[in-house]
């Protein structure tokens, strides 16, 4: 798959997933949470945090799914810590 059509289809799948981009840097597509998304060869994406790479995905719905998840736990976490006791 060219880089080209590789791009549109992760980006089309983030849109519909409702996941923020932040900004595009080469083959690298910047997330929120310090995470962002590379291209490989073929259609291959590499989910990274914090500078680790945390998956391969050879499927981008399986990546935005595991991404939404992600994103989701980590708001309800947010929510239900920053109350005080």
């Amino acid at each position: 798959m060219e880089f080209s059509h590789q791009k549109e289809l992760l980006l089309c799948a983030l849109k519909h997933f409702d996941i923020d981009v932040i900004a595009f840097k080469g083959q690298k597509v910047i997330l929120k949470e310090n995470m962002f998304v590379s291209m490989g060869e073929g259609p291959q994406f590499q989910l990274w945090k914090s500078g680790r790479r945390e998956a391969t995905f050879n499927d981008v719905v399986k990546l935005c799914t595991h991404l939404k998840m992600h994103l989701e736990w980590n708001e309800k976490s947010g929510v239900e810590n920053s109350g005080t006791s």
